[in-house]
């Protein structure tokens, strides 16, 4: 509890359990907008002040920015209630608020969500199978473009969290457009979701075949006469040319656009309305254009985010331009941000208008801007196994690796880890000193490009000689089938200058939910020790393992495996690479193991890298046992 003084609220008391959540921070005296970062632009001020004439409110899960004057900084989340504060007379002399700290739930579920999303297809369980249909009907990725940042958010409205008939889609194409597709089908539940899914698959394959917006809400009228339940859904299809930053939108009963400036400095403004009827009425169907300026964003949404319980239409029209705008400009949560503007806008708009009045309806917010190019990767240098990290990296760095999923980042990792591998430790075993320095290095060159529809292909060539790899089973030669299993596409291509290895791979970015996804780990550290207990010795390895290191983990299994050593369990849950160099390392300790009858296992669940890897090669990571 925290008791606030005056029409300034001065903190004036608190308990013991509210001085703990602030981290022993003690603010009485102050005000409450000097030590609640971003307040402000939170409208937590707003509350107080209503507070502070008699109003009463109720708040669960708020999140608080606390500065401290240190300069500390900390985000708590509360279930809050604040109430007027009076002296015995019965006058309002200040607030009281009365919570309970909800912060590690939170942060909890949170973790949680993120790590089902980066796996990509491991969702939450779900208390309601509507809901899993309607996100099962959706796109689960994003695509990752060299010229246009994409970001979305998606929650299901109502009590019941009832399914409805929001949809979404991005969908690059060769030519440079970025197509963008948000729609809303009337009613609500599994009929929903089926007539949602039918316009969806519409939409997208018009868009596939190079329909303009104004053709693709035509098909979608069509449609409307032979499934009659789609009558009155309503759509907004949007093309974005990122070079001239030019739009052309087409919307049938929607609500228009919304530009934003990616910096804040010119606030948001939205696009001329197409007026035009929902689908299945008989109108013509037409398109706006409009240009965006440098730094500008566009967003796409459904009226779920207007219409929200307690708010009228015009009231939450002006409400949304102007949080998209705090939230693009980073003053929404200064605390936990986000490093995209299309991130905050999508991620920190949603949680901070549903916060206090929740929402009925599903809502969509889905938003794109143009960015300068993304140039091509060129590396080439002399290269050596312990050069392997900072190859790596510098490919990651080319990429965004923020704007990746964490499960994307990590088949990239070991794509690039096998290749540049391979060119250092084959193509250079026999050669002269023209290419080989003879210390285990040679010259590698890497070239990375990523086109307009979202696809890299990396290209790792060397100088050396061309061996065949040797077979799988020798416990050799297993790079490259780990690479062609992880990419789309691989090509090797030998001249007697020496050999280049051409993939294709689609990174992605995943939709956010109704919160932040959480912060992202450290992924270049290296670390492997063993902890021995009563039963058994445990190593744990965390972050990459690859020849830069694998020494390391060599010595550590060694002492893990000599006769009359007790069970030994691996704990490779934390391992963000696992080299086919590192595999064969492990497999010739888990030989030296059986001989020496030391009971081992390789501890990894589904999803993490150890286990996708494993399971290529054929071990059992949850009872491999000598």
């Amino acid at each position: 509890m925290i008791v606030y003084e005056g029409p300034e609220h001065r903190a004036a008391a608190l308990n013991a359990e509210f001085l703990q959540v602030l981290g022993g921070f003690n603010p009485v005296g102050m005000r409450a907008a000097d030590f609640l970062g971003g307040s402000e632009d939170q409208g937590i001020i707003g509350i107080f002040d209503r507070a502070y004439v008699g109003e009463q409110a109720l708040f669960h899960r708020m999140r608080l920015g606390v500065a401290t004057p240190h300069g500390h900084q900390q985000e708590i989340v509360l279930d809050f209630e604040v109430s007027p504060f009076r002296d015995r007379h019965g006058a309002i002399v200040g607030v009281v608020g009365v919570g309970r700290d909800v912060t590690a739930t939170v942060r909890q579920q949170e973790a949680d969500a993120a790590a089902a999303a980066e796996l990509g297809r491991r969702y939450r369980r779900a208390t309601d199978v509507i809901e899993e249909v309607q996100r099962a009907l959706l796109p689960t990725r994003l695509p990752v473009l060299p010229s246009v940042e994409v970001a979305a958010s998606y929650v299901v409205g109502g009590e019941e969290q009832a399914a409805g008939g929001d949809w979404y889609d991005v969908l690059p194409r060769p030519s440079g457009v970025v197509a963008a597709v948000v729609g809303d089908v009337v009613g609500h539940g599994v009929g929903a979701s089926a007539v949602m899914a039918q316009l969806r698959a519409v939409a997208l394959e018009r868009l596939h075949a190079g329909a303009s917006p104004a053709d693709v809400v035509r098909a979608l009228d069509r449609f409307v006469e032979v499934v009659p339940e789609a009558r009155s859904a309503t759509i907004c299809v949007l093309h974005l040319r990122p070079g001239e930053r030019s739009l052309e939108y087409c919307t049938a009963g929607h609500s228009p656009p919304l530009v934003i400036d990616g910096d804040g400095d010119r606030g948001s403004r939205y696009l001329d309305p197409v007026p035009a009827p929902p689908l299945g009425e008989d109108a013509e169907r037409t398109t706006s254009t409009a240009v965006l300026s440098p730094g500008e964003l566009v967003l796409l949404y459904t009226d779920g985010i207007i219409e929200r319980p307690g708010t009228s239409a015009m009231a939450g029209t002006a409400e949304l331009a102007q949080v998209a705008a705090a939230a693009a400009a980073d003053r929404l949560m200064p605390v936990f941000t986000l490093p995209a503007a299309v991130d905050r806008v999508t991620v920190q708009t949603l949680e901070r208008l549903t916060r206090v009045t929740g929402s009925t309806d599903d809502i969509t917010l889905l938003a794109l801007q143009p960015t300068a190019p993304l140039p091509d990767l060129h590396l080439a240098a002399e290269t050596t196994r312990a050069d392997i990290p900072r190859v790596r990296a510098e490919v990651r760095r080319w990429l965004g690796a923020e704007r990746v999923a964490e499960h994307a980042l990590d088949r990239l990792d070991e794509i690039v880890t096998e290749l540049v591998d391979n060119a250092v430790e084959h193509a250079y075993a026999d050669a002269g000193p023209s290419t080989h320095t003879g210390d285990g290095s040679g010259h590698v060159a890497v070239d990375a490009h990523l086109d307009e529809r979202g696809v890299v292909t990396l290209t790792v060539t060397d100088r050396g000689r061309w061996r065949p790899p040797p077979q799988p089973t020798t416990g050799r030669g297993l790079g490259l089938a780990i690479v062609q299993h992880l990419t789309d596409r691989m090509q090797l291509d030998h001249t007697p200058e020496g050999t280049t290895v051409t993939v294709r791979f689609q990174p992605w970015k995943i939709s956010h939910g109704a919160g932040p996804q959480a912060p992202r780990t450290a992924r270049e550290v290296f670390d492997a020790f063993t902890e021995h207990r009563a039963d058994r010795s445990i190593l744990t390895v965390r972050g990459p393992v690859d020849a830069s290191n694998i020494l390391e983990l060599d010595a550590e299994l060694s002492l893990g495996v000599t006769p009359g050593a007790p069970p030994l369990t691996v704990d490779l849950e934390q391992v963000t690479v696992l080299s086919s160099a590192a595999l064969h390392a492990i497999r010739r300790r888990l030989d030296q193991a059986r001989l020496a009858g030391v009971d081992t296992h390789l501890a990894s669940s589904p999803g993490t890298v150890a286990q996708q890897v494993f399971a290529l090669v054929g071990i059992d990571t949850h009872s491999q046992r000598a």
